[in-house]
Parts: C-alpha cells; sequence; structure tokens
C-alpha cells in the first residue's frame, strides 16, 4: 500500500450486509440492508494485508466489503477489483468465545425448512420441517484439533403434535452417533439447549441433525455452539484437594503409591456437575476364599450422589446383578461381566445425562447412563427411572460425584486417575 492509502486506512472500507428473502425467481429483494462500521484496519509488517474488524456482523446475511479508489500501491497501481461479497454462515456467540452456527445457514434437506414464526430465535430464521421422517440439517463446523467437544443444539419443543421429550439423530461426519432427546420447553417460542459430548477430527466436520424412523420429530432448530470439551482432574495421586468428607470437613482417604483407599467413611467432590463424562479406575484385594458376595470389596461410584455404579470383586461370577460390579445399582445388571482378576486395575467411562425437569420442578426425562467397563459397553444411554440405595433426593439441582467406603473389614478397593469432562 502507499502511504497515502495506509493513512487513515480504516476510512478507506466500505460495508454493507443484507439478506434475501427466497421467491419463486432467482435471487430476491434485499432484506434488512445495513451499512456496518469499520472499527479498525490494520496493516502488515509488509504493508500487503490488512486485518479490518466490522461491528454487528449478522450469521445468514451478506457481507460486501468495497474499498473505493484511490486505493493503491506505491508504484501507484491501483486494486483491480476493489468489490468483494461473502455469506457469513457462523459467527462468535455472545462469549466471544465459542463458534454459533446458524441452522437455515447450514443444508437443510428431507423437508427441513427455514421459517420465522415464532419469537425468540437468533439469526435470520429457525429450521422447522422435523415433522416429516428424513427431515435433516447438516452443519459444516470446524475443530482447531481431534478431540472431545460439547455440542449445543439450540432447539425449541412446543405441544404439538404431543407434549414432552422428543427425539431426532445425530451423525458426525455420516456416522450415527446416537439418538437426541429434546425436553420439552413449554412452547414454540421459548428455547432451551441440548449439549452432547461429541468426538470430532482436526479441521472441518458435519454434524447433521435427521429425523430418523424410530425419533418423534417435531421440534425446531436453531443454532449450534461448539466448544473444545475441557477436563478436571478430581485425583491424579497427589492429593485430595477435590474431595470432602460428606459429613462435611477434608477428605482423608489415605493416598499411597498415586491411589487412594476407600476409608474414612464416603467421599463426594467439592464441585458439582449436571452432564459429564467421568473416568475413574479401581482395583480390588485379593480376598479369601471365605469373604463372600458383599463383603468383596465392596464400594461404588455415585453419579450427583443419585444413582450408583457398583464396585465389587465380581471376577469369575457367570452370571450378573444389580448388585455386582458394573451394575446399576438395584436397578440393571450389567450387560456382560467385564471383571479382570483381583489386583489389577479396572476402569469405568461413564457418560451421564442428568434427568430434566420443567420450571415447575416436575420431572419430564429419566437420568441416562452409558457405562464402558474396561473398554466395553455394559449399559448404553439407559435410563434410570429414580435413585439407588443411599442416596440423595432426585432433583434439578447438579451435585456432586461421590465414592463409597462400604465399612467392610479387612482391605479395601483402591481408585486412581479420577477425571470428569462436564458437558455444558
Amino acid at each position: 500500500m502507499s502511504a497515502e492509502t495506509a493513512n487513515g486506512l480504516k476510512d478507506k472500507y466500505k460495508v454493507k450486509q443484507w439478506r434475501y428473502e427466497p421467491t419463486a425467481g432467482y435471487g430476491g429483494p434485499k432484506v434488512d440492508e445495513k451499512s456496518l462500521s469499520v472499527d479498525s484496519a490494520t496493516l502488515s509488517a509488509d504493508r500487503k494485508k490488512a486485518t479490518v474488524k466490522i461491528a454487528d456482523l449478522k450469521p445468514g446475511h451478506v457481507v460486501h466489503v468495497r474499498s473505493p479508489r484511490p486505493f493503491s500501491s506505491e508504484s501507484g497501481q491501483s486494486l483491480w477489483s476493489t468489490e468483494a461479497w461473502y455469506t457469513l454462515n457462523a459467527t462468535p456467540n455472545g462469549s466471544g468465545t465459542d463458534p454459533r452456527y446458524e441452522a437455515e445457514s447450514a443444508q437443510l434437506s428431507g423437508g427441513a425448512t427455514e421459517m420465522r414464526d415464532h419469537q425468540g430465535y437468533t439469526g435470520s430464521g429457525f429450521v422447522a420441517g422435523y415433522g416429516t421422517a428424513g427431515a435433516s440439517t447438516q452443519f459444516t463446523v470446524n475443530a482447531e484439533s481431534a478431540g472431545t467437544y460439547n455440542v449445543g443444539l439450540r432447539y425449541s419443543n412446543g405441544s404439538h403434535p404431543f407434549t414432552g421429550t422428543k427425539t431426532i439423530s445425530v451423525y458426525v461426519n455420516g456416522t450415527k452417533v446416537k439418538q437426541v432427546r429434546l425436553a420439552d420447553t413449554g412452547s414454540w417460542d421459548k428455547w432451551a439447549t441440548q449439549v452432547e459430548a461429541l468426538d470430532l477430527k482436526a479441521g472441518a466436520n458435519t454434524i447433521t441433525y435427521k429425523r430418523d424412523g424410530d425419533d418423534s420429530g417435531h421440534v425446531n432448530l436453531d443454532h449450534l455452539t461448539v466448544a473444545k470439551a475441557q477436563r478436571i482432574d478430581l485425583f491424579n495421586g497427589g492429593n485430595l484437594d477435590a474431595w470432602e468428607k460428606t459429613t462435611g470437613g477434608a477428605a482423608t482417604w489415605p493416598i499411597a503409591n498415586g491411589s487412594m483407599e476407600s476409608a474414612g467413611g464416603d467421599i463426594r467432590t467439592k464441585q458439582k456437575f449436571g452432564d459429564f463424562k467421568l473416568h475413574a479406575e479401581w482395583l480390588e484385594p485379593n480376598y479369601p476364599s471365605d469373604v463372600t458376595g458383599q463383603q468383596r470389596g465392596n464400594s461404588g461410584v455415585y453419579l450427583q450422589e443419585r444413582y450408583e455404579i457398583q464396585v465389587l470383586d465380581s471376577y469369575g461370577d457367570t452370571t450378573l446383578t444389580s448388585n455386582e460390579a458394573g451394575g446399576i445399582y438395584s436397578k440393571r445388571a450389567a450387560d456382560r461381566n467385564m471383571a479382570t482378576a483381583p489386583g489389577t486395575w479396572q476402569t469405568y467411562d461413564i457418560t451421564f445425562r442428568a434427568a430434566r425437569y420443567n420450571s415447575d420442578g416436575k420431572k419430564v426425562d429419566d437420568a441416562r447412563v452409558t457405562v464402558k467397563w474396561n473398554g466395553e459397553v455394559v449399559h448404553k444411554d439407559v435410563a434410570i427411572d429414580g435413585v439407588t440405595g443411599g442416596s440423595i433426593e432426585e432433583g434439578p439441582s447438579p451435585a456432586s460425584i461421590r465414592l463409597q467406603d462400604h465399612g467392610d473389614p479387612g482391605e479395601n478397593p483402591r481408585f486412581r486417575n479420577i477425571w470428569i469432562e462436564p458437558i455444558a
């Protein structure tokens, strides 16, 4: 750039935005046309690139940028083209950190269509049409690195054709991941966000919400947010700073060789959680043959202090019940026995979705859990219809992770490498 062009650079740009209403003919009238202000324009060290910051950009709009002449180089050569257009599909959301992708700007098919006949949506509209089987909205999102991301779908779920939780399916890069449950929002003008922990690859990914044959559909989609999951270490072998006694005061379980022994009363996390992914590793001592049943290393991982996943020495059992290892205590036995021998470390990887409640405090959808035991799924998106033994009451509030000290004589189970990724 010439010195003349670089001087007062931000004033050299003119910007407008607008959107189109679909018509039967090509193009259509411009709607919501608006001139935008340029907050700043920063020139690179080699004076060949300008970074321009523009206020009030809106997803779902065409952006028109002009750099009117004179706009020249040091040699006096003018820009060959002084205009550029592009369609803005996503902007940072209100926090300024997590990308937001508007549904009406995604790829729509199978009957999914943009609408504006309800209130409270963001962007230029929302997507309806999920009364039709096969309706689909495909978002293209970017991930800075491979890993787990919290993907939040903002939606509304009104009374037609029925009230209550409704379902659609989510696909990542063409593969169906799960059926998503969308709780009742009370009316079509009220919106909620359902967050799923989805594994994305580095770079571009497609996330598709589709009404499959076993889905109820009949929901509206507003936008998608994508944020890298944040891992919280609850116990890494060093201390119990993240824990407290359920009776109050500091947790005192003995720590040795990077693991803690379940002795000294139940402990729980100081932090409370809603939906989450949890990893925990546990070890059973080698008990004498005359120690049997529920005395063989009884403990448990309590989700929100409400639902217990049982810990027990169940190695070699030919049948399992709900009060043995891998079971949702008193509710459901593990699908298969994945126990390894005493003296070996075992793992639970748990994905938990808390129970849903309406504004009146009434439960409208049960808690649900998927449990991987030593790498194998033994509960897949299982509904838990109420609390298990020794738990606090169900409710809409987040709650702690609790580890149980069963209080049996002899050696006790041990825990190590416990971490959690909140889904929020």
